[in-house]
């Protein structure tokens, strides 16, 4: 690591960016405007360049001081954001989670709350992209995948099955009035998201409706945003029931011709093995396994699974 400038140097340095002179500068760090020039000074020598023209007592920034100042302060707003954090954090275990948006939003978020309350001793920080995947890079302590295999090194349990049906809410629904059959939604404005597995297109020609034209008139990078749409009544959506679930259970989504409905392996949670034995990854496998034993999204059971392979004796029934 190279010789890094005193650091007294660098926040008088800072001040006098600031506020534009070295005696609002000095007010700011209570000490003399005389003791700021001296460090200004030690900290030009350090860098071997002239920071300030000096005219009279007023300094004036050359081009690199304004270089120099935005570098700078983005690491002093991360030192300050780092002390924030362990201010509030102290001695708790940190356990980071990462996961697609749709479903930390839909599903995760507002059933931490009771993991907090359950074990205050741990601090979690949670990160969401909308594409799910591992990142395999070691920045998170566990992560929720969906659509790929469990990678060799990992272990973590299946939150089950979900079910994709169109979901419309009670008031759009009021409007049209209870579809007869699936080729009467044509004529309902449809909503998408793009990472959903299942297209209308498919869940028509599945429920028997030929060339069907789905009248589909927004679409969205997130299943999150897909069924905000849908409750505010902009049209149907094909969604996951367990992203639904709370929305289904509060009376704001009703899902329609649920025996067309299709069939996909859900969202699993990983970690590596080699760190399974860890107390916070453990308190969060057995938060999290109790979650799923009683929720009421028809999930299936949680399910095992260790470097892509299940665990579970019921694994072969699950897939079937």
């Amino acid at each position: 690591m190279g010789r890094l400038p005193p650091l007294n140097a660098l926040v008088a340095f800072r001040a006098v960016m600031e506020t534009g002179s070295l005696v609002s500068a000095a007010q700011k760090l209570s000490i003399t405007a005389s003791a700021v020039s001296h460090r200004l000074k030690a900290l030009e020598d350090h860098l071997g360049l002239e920071l300030f023209v000096r005219r009279s007592r007023a300094v004036f920034p050359t081009a690199a001081a304004y270089r120099y100042f935005a570098e700078i302060s983005e690491a002093f707003d991360r030192i300050s954001a780092a002390t924030r954090t362990i201010e509030s954090v102290g001695n708790k275990d940190l356990l980071s989670i990462h996961g697609p948006s749709g479903f930390t939003s839909r599903w995760l978020l507002g059933r931490l709350k009771s993991f907090a309350t359950q074990t205050p001793e741990i601090s979690v920080t949670l990160t969401s992209t909308e594409v799910s995947g591992v990142s395999n890079d070691g920045r998170f302590d566990l992560e929720f995948i969906r659509g790929v295999d469990v990678p060799n090194g990992f272990e973590g349990i299946s939150l089950g099955k979900e079910k994709y049906r169109p979901l419309i809410s009670p008031e759009l629904l009021d409007t049209i009035g209870y579809p007869k059959k699936p080729a009467d939604l044509l004529k309902v404005p449809t909503i998408s998201s793009r990472y959903c597995p299942i297209k209308w297109q498919d869940w028509y020609e599945a429920a028997g409706v030929e060339d069907p034209v789905p009248n589909e008139v927004m679409s969205f990078e997130s299943s999150a945003l897909s069924l905000d749409a849908a409750i505010e009544g902009l049209g149907i959506t094909l969604e996951s029931s367990l992203l639904s679930a709370d929305a289904e259970a509060a009376g704001k989504l009703v899902p329609l011709f649920p025996e067309y409905q299709s069939v996909f392996s859900s969202y699993r949670l990983i970690w590596r093995e080699k760190r399974g034995g860890e107390p916070k990854i453990r308190r969060f496998v057995g938060w999290l396994e109790e979650q799923l034993s009683g929720r009421g999204d028809g999930g299936e059971a949680v399910t095992r699974y260790k470097d892509g392979a299940r665990q579970s004796a019921d694994a072969e029934e699950m897939a079937n």
